[in-house]
């Protein structure tokens, strides 16, 4: 598999290029969409082209309300996930692929010495925004698994590739994919980690913090707290 994978490294650039050229900047509560739903359509007919059952869709608005990680008045019109699953042929355990097709900002556009949504490739490296994070990552992914189904490699337990938008803004697509019901037994994130390999990453925990005060007009002279003057939280 490893040599059939390397036999494919053109395709594998080719298509980390095509990805580059989708703008799909991470964006700000409000913005308009940009290229997710191209994108995603091409991975999703790409994929279901060699075997998966490919779920593409936007989370309601309504039901992301609230859920970890998403940002207060954010919408997914214009912006759908993917999951694609390879159903397994046992009972085995699944894996999930999975990585994130926004991209950070590519400004100042001044500083880069080639359009950075036209990539090029120059003394062996590719350079285009997101080649490392994570276009690159996502084109691995999907060429993984094209050669898998090409070699007929029958796995045990489903192979699951899922793409998601809003990774650089806050975490929303991830948790779109986990109220969609996506559930694997062990998972590969395509993240770039310097060329090394991680088995395994720190995470996130948000939580709140309430320290008591009291309000109180800076310029006003204020009694004693315990005669209900101001309290500074801090």
């Amino acid at each position: 598999m490893c040599a059939e994978i390397g036999r494919r490294r053109d395709a594998l650039v080719e298509l980390a290029c095509e990805l580059i050229r989708f703008d799909t900047t991470a964006r700000n509560v409000g913005d308009p969409p940009r290229d997710e739903a191209a994108l995603q359509r091409g991975l999703a007919e790409r994929l279901a082209a060699v075997g998966a059952d490919c779920d593409l869709w936007e989370p309601s608005a309504d039901e992301m309300a609230r859920r970890p990680l998403v940002p207060p008045g954010l919408d997914y019109h214009g912006r759908p996930q993917l999951v694609a699953r390879f159903g397994g042929e046992g009972d085995g355990r699944a894996l999930l692929f999975n990585g994130h097709i926004d991209v950070v900002s590519a400004e100042p556009r001044e500083r880069w010495t080639s359009d950075p949504f036209d990539p090029e490739l120059r003394d062996g490296a590719l350079y285009g925004r997101g080649s490392c994070d994570m276009k690159g990552g996502i084109a691995a992914m999907v060429v993984a698994a094209e050669v898998l189904s090409s070699l007929s490699v029958h796995l045990a337990g489903d192979l699951v590739v899922a793409t998601n938008t809003d990774e650089e803004s806050s975490g929303a697509g991830s948790s779109a994919i986990v109220q969609r019901g996506i559930r694997a037994d062990a998972g590969i994130v395509t993240e770039p980690t310097g060329f090394d390999v991680w088995v395994s990453c720190r995470g996130s925990e948000y939580g709140v913090v309430r320290v008591p005060g009291r309000p109180g007009h800076a310029e006003m002279h204020q009694p004693p707290w315990r005669h209900g003057g101001a309290v500074n939280a801090i």
